[in-house]
C-alpha cells in the first residue's frame, strides 16, 4: 500500500522532532551530532527551506524549520534523513533501521508563538539536566543567535526576525534571547510540554480555525494552551498588548496522518 503524501501548508513554520530507533542514543558522541549538523547544512543550502531554529540531543532532534512550498519540507527531511543515516550505518559497518518512524509535525504560527516554541527548543538540554545554559551545548542554535558561530551558520537570523514580527535588530534580539533564556532557568520553567510536538498547529484561535478550514478535518478541536510560556511577562518581542494566548489544534490518529505521514 503506497503511503499518505504528506499534507503541509505552504507559507509556514513548522516545528520538526525525530526520535532515533527505539529511543537509542545515536547521537551520544561529538561525531555524530558534528556530522548531523553538517548535513542540516547542507540541506538548508540544497531546498527551499529556512532554517530558524535546531537542537541536537543524544536521541533525538529539534527542527524549526519555514517552507513557502509545502513539498520542500518533504524532500529537505528526506535528504537530512537517509544520508544521516547512511552515515551512521557506514561508519558501524551496520545496517538496519535509524529512526524511529516517522518525524512528528507541528504547524507553529508567526509571532509571539513562534517565540514559545523557540525558547522551546533552546531549553531542551536544560531541561534533560545535561547542561546548566544553552550556550555549554554546542550542538543548537544558541551560538548562532550569540553570532559565535562563523563557518557554516545554518540558522537565517534575519528570516526569523521577520517571522518574530520584529524589526532586523540583531543587537535587541540577542539581550531579549539570552535575558529570557536566563531568567526562564531562574524560575525552573523549563518542563516538558507535549503540545509543541504532538499538536497539529499551535497559534492563535482564529489562526487555527483558518488552518482547520484548509485541512479535511472533520472534528475540530481547539483548545487553549495551559504554557509556562503565557506567562505575564513579556516573552516575545512585541509588546504586552499584542500578545495573544496560544491555542492547540488536536486530531485522531488519522487526521494528524496528514501533517505527521508520507
Amino acid at each position: 500500500m503506497s503511503r499518505m503524501q504528506r499534507k503541509i501548508l505552504p507559507g509556514r513554520s513548522y516545528h520538526i522532532t525525530h526520535r532515533c530507533y527505539n529511543r537509542e542514543f545515536r547521537f551520544q558522541r561529538a561525531i555524530e551530532r558534528n556530522n548531523y549538523r553538517m548535513r542540516l547544512f547542507e540541506m538548508s543550502r540544497k531546498y527551499n527551506i529556512k532554517v530558524l531554529d535546531y537542537m541536537i540531543t543524544s536521541n533525538h532532534v529539534h527542527l524549526l524549520l519555514w517552507a513557502d512550498i509545502a513539498s520542500e519540507i518533504s524532500e529537505a527531511m528526506r535528504f537530512l534523513q537517509g544520508t544521516t543515516a547512511q552515515d551512521f550505518n557506514r561508519r558501524k559497518k551496520r545496517t538496519g533501521a535509524y529512526w524511529s518512524g516517522r518525524y512528528n509535525t507541528t504547524l507553529i504560527q508567526d509571532g509571539n508563538h513562534l517565540s514559545r516554541c523557540l525558547f522551546y527548543i533552546g531549553l531542551n538540554m536544560v531541561r534533560a539536566k545535561a547542561v546548566e545554559h544553552p550556550s555549554e551545548w554546542q550542538w543548537c542554535g544558541f551560538n548562532e543567535f550569540m553570532g559565535q558561530r562563523k563557518r557554516y551558520r545554518i540558522i537565517d537570523i534575519d528570516f526569523l526576525l521577520n517571522r518574530l514580527r520584529h524589526s532586523p535588530d540583531i543587537v535587541r534580539f540577542r539581550e531579549w534571547y539570552t535575558r529570557t533564556i536566563d531568567d526562564k532557568i531562574n524560575r525552573e520553567e523549563v518542563k516538558h510540554e507535549s503540545i509543541w510536538s504532538e499538536a497539529m498547529a499551535v497559534g492563535s484561535q482564529n489562526w487555527l480555525q483558518e488552518i482547520t478550514a484548509a485541512l479535511p478535518i472533520k472534528e475540530r478541536t481547539i483548545e487553549p494552551v495551559q504554557t509556562i510560556y503565557n506567562a505575564d511577562r513579556d516573552y516575545s518581542l512585541m509588546s504586552v498588548e499584542e500578545l495573544e494566548l496560544s491555542y492547540s489544534l488536536k486530531g485522531t490518529k488519522k487526521e494528524q496522518a496528514y501533517l505527521t505521514r508520507s
